[in-house]
């Protein structure tokens, strides 16, 4: 389908996503031959996390090398105030090459340039028989080297790994740090909090927690 023809949809589907509508589907839509339509703006989402996984580690991994996983806001809001993914939610997974291994803060490694982008979305209506109301969808065209406009479904494609997600069936939330501080949290925002689960009083015996003192 001609993008120009989808622009109205997409820009009504942003209007409603960067709000807070309390509709299920804000952010995303399906075309009239039941494809996933791709996904935009994600980059303003919230950024739910990421997981670097070279081949110079793993020469089996799935996605080389970077992961960067956005959620929906209205989703997020639903997560954080109640511990789990509401019917609606999307994420979206965007692959990133690995780039440089040397910078002035010293060896690593550095995000490169994005090459590949996925999604799943929880929608029992549509999806009636996908365990959780999980499905998965990809937009990369390797043959023709750009993002294609829609998706159909993955199905057991993905299916596969994902049933291992402690959260059933859907995205990893376990290996995400701000999904898992998100979880349940309330009204609040945890980054907000001064307390870290990694940080940890040192040097001094009995310094509170929160504090890093050398």
């Amino acid at each position: 389908m001609n993008r120009s023809i989808l622009l109205p949809l997409v820009v009504l589907l942003l209007a409603a996503c960067n709000g807070d509508t309390g509709t299920e589907h804000a952010c995303y839509a399906f075309n009239k031959q039941g494809a996933l339509i791709r996904p935009t703006d994600y980059r303003s989402w919230v950024f739910a996390g990421t997981g670097t996984t070279p081949l110079s580690h793993d020469s089996t991994v799935l996605f080389p090398d970077f992961q960067n996983i956005y959620i929906d806001p209205e989703s997020y809001r639903f997560w954080k105030e109640n511990g789990y993914y509401r019917e609606g939610t999307i994420l979206v997974k965007e692959l990133i090459r690995k780039g440089d291994t040397i910078a002035p803060i010293g060896k690593g490694y550095w995000q490169g340039e994005a090459y590949s982008l996925s999604a799943t979305i929880k929608d029992t209506a549509h999806f009636p028989h996908a365990p959780g109301g999980w499905e998965y969808f990809k937009f990369t065209d390797e043959a023709q080297g750009v993002l294609a406009e829609t998706s159909a479904a993955l199905g057991a494609a993905c299916i596969s790994c994902h049933r291992a997600a402690k959260a059933g069936f859907g995205p990893f939330t376990e290996l995400y740090m701000p999904l898992r501080d998100a979880r349940g949290f309330g009204k609040g925002n945890p980054e907000n909090s001064s307390r870290r689960k990694g940080l940890r009083p040192k040097g001094i015996q009995g310094a509170g927690k929160g504090q890093n003192i050398p």
